[in-house]
């Protein structure tokens, strides 16, 4: 007979697998987008254009408008490198 804990532990475990991949996959984690104030690496390195907070942060920090930034990254990628160069250059 098995306990409640195991039951859920084996639950969690079933959830958790990635079924395709035929191995075992840990629980998703938060967004790597926060809007804290402690960007990650990765946070500096890529622009979202799906979080409003990001489309604000970057179009200040780059100093170009929503519409600039959106362009630059329809012409280059998400790239925060690739983008400042593309808008350096125009």
């Amino acid at each position: 007979m098995t306990t409640r804990q195991e039951w859920d532990e084996y639950l969690e475990y079933v959830h958790a697998f990635d079924w395709k991949a035929r191995r075992a996959t840990p629980p998703p984690k938060e967004s790597a987008m926060s809007d804290a104030p402690k960007k990650t690496g990765l946070d500096r390195d890529l622009i979202s254009l799906s979080e409003p907070h990001e489309v604000r942060n970057w179009t200040e920090s780059i100093g170009v408008t929503e519409q600039q930034l959106r362009a630059a990254v329809a012409a280059v990628g998400n790239s925060a490198e690739k983008v400042r160069e593309y808008l350096r250059k125009r």
